[in-house]
């Protein structure tokens, strides 16, 4: 009876952390040089993807930063108007936000999230590049979450030149392969696999999110913030990302984990 009990209890307290796990936040910070011709002052990003059904908080954010992306599905069915507002206001008063469509986002209807985000001055990306701080060499490329429509890359591409430096951002990672092998792009960001949110040691059903190089160039996935069906994480923490970004002196690359105030 009493390994029964004991059993019960350390999976409760299992349960526990768990709970608080998918509650906690994290800032994952790298120094990241872009691929390119573009010339440009290091600027700061901040990533943030999947917040799904939780609340932001001020404080949860110090850095000083020039931008702020939302990688989708920040919303999903049943998040109610106000918890929505006050999440992108929170954003949209560190930054200029940018943001592109998940496969969650249109749960609570397209044009009632679209009216928010307008009402916040958030600028979508639907499938289309913008020059950023009015540098024609330097693109932020976004789309639309793949499935819902056709064309996505192409179109997001189309004023894209050889030579930009080209930051895109995709809700999901499925789409890298194919970006990086038919156009420029120095930096890919999305979020979308929740790092498989419930791990077993190595096992899920994603692979963790994670920051690479290859080829000269960069890859961010992201854990993300929230959670979905379950509010419960393990071996995937809750996180978010602030990017100190800087021009590549000589062509060449570099992407190296490092704490920027």
């Amino acid at each position: 009876m009493k390994w029964i009990l004991r059993i019960i209890l350390a999976g409760l307290v299992l349960l526990a952390w768990m709970f608080r796990s998918a509650h906690s936040e994290h800032k994952e910070t790298a120094v990241i040089r872009l691929l390119g011709d573009a010339e440009f002052s290091p600027f700061k990003l901040l990533f943030i993807s999947d917040v799904h059904r939780r609340e932001l908080r001020p404080d949860m954010f110090n850095d000083q930063v020039d931008l702020v992306v939302i990688g989708g599905d920040f919303v999903e069915r049943g998040v109610p108007e106000r918890r929505i507002r006050e999440n992108l206001r929170i954003l949209t008063e560190l930054a200029p936000v940018y943001y592109v469509f998940g496969n969650n986002d249109r749960e609570i209807g397209e044009e009632r999230l679209r009216a928010l985000l307008e009402e916040q001055d958030a600028t979508i990306l639907d499938d289309e590049s913008v020059e950023l701080f009015g540098n024609a060499k330097l693109k932020l490329t976004g789309i639309d979450y793949f499935a819902f429509r056709e064309h996505s890359v192409e179109n997001a591409f189309r004023t894209v030149e050889k030579g930009d430096s080209v930051i895109f951002i995709s809700h999901t990672p499925f789409v890298f392969k194919h970006v990086k092998q038919h156009y420029p792009v120095s930096l890919l960001i999305a979020g979308h696999t929740h790092g498989g949110q419930i791990r077993l040691g190595p096992y899920g059903i994603f692979d963790r999110g994670s920051l690479t190089v290859s080829g000269g160039i960069t890859e961010l996935i992201s854990n993300g913030f929230g959670t979905t069906t379950l509010p419960l994480r393990l071996g995937a923490k809750a996180e978010y990302h602030v990017l100190e970004i800087h021009p590549s002196p000589g062509r060449k690359h570099l992407a190296q984990s490092s704490s920027i105030g």
